[in-house]
């Protein structure tokens, strides 16, 4: 009688810890939807960018004097839109069939369903990315954002791996390396489409 008690003890903490886990990555998916409809509809005025302005880590701008990019950072920003773009878009997808699978079906064929499609996005995007030259002054951002591209990538994989096990823990994972790839492209889109204003 004692293993049986001890047993179902041990049965509702790892229920309640689950429960709590997916709890917070609603929380996180809903945030990151949130937090991106309102940078769409609440656009701030375009600052200038500075041309020759250095990324530490790929991403963060030593600010000086604002100035217009140059013709080769206006070249590489208007190769790189119609990718980010879809980018952006797939993305938006991923999270959502993440939070429809939690919220509403728990159905791992429709999450699969869902989120295949879109790892073939990313790789395809990835690897147009790649062979955009970029100019040397987004050379670290630009690498960057065929991290975050990949890290879009591994997400998608991560989630597929429910349907192969039904384990919810992929998708915290795979929330992780979202979370992850959006801040970096966010940071990068912020420099070259301020607002994401598409380029001239």
């Amino acid at each position: 009688m004692q293993t049986e008690v001890s047993g179902s003890q041990r049965t509702a903490r790892v229920a309640a810890l689950k429960g709590f886990g997916f709890g917070a990555l609603v929380v996180g998916l809903i945030a990151l939807v949130a937090f991106a409809v309102f940078r769409e509809n609440f656009k701030p005025a375009a600052p200038a960018v500075e041309a020759n302005a250095s990324f530490v880590g790929g991403l963060s701008l030593h600010a000086h004097e604002a100035t217009a990019l140059s013709p080769e950072e206006e070249a590489y920003a208007a190769a790189l839109w119609p990718i980010h773009s879809e980018v952006k878009l797939a993305a938006v997808r991923m999270i959502f069939a993440g939070l429809a699978y939690k919220t509403e079906d728990h159905d791992a064929k429709k999450l699969r369903a869902k989120v295949q499609p879109l790892t073939q996005t990313f790789e395809a995007a990835g690897k147009r990315v790649a062979v955009i030259k970029s100019p040397a002054s987004l050379q670290e951002a630009h690498k960057s954002y065929v991290e975050a591209v990949k890290l879009y990538s591994s997400a998608t994989r991560e989630m597929i791996k429910v349907a192969d096990d039904g384990r919810d823990e992929h998708l915290i994972q795979a929330q992780q390396r979202s979370e992850q790839a959006s801040l970096a492209i966010l940071k990068l889109s912020d420099v070259l489409w301020p607002g994401e204003y598409k380029p001239n």
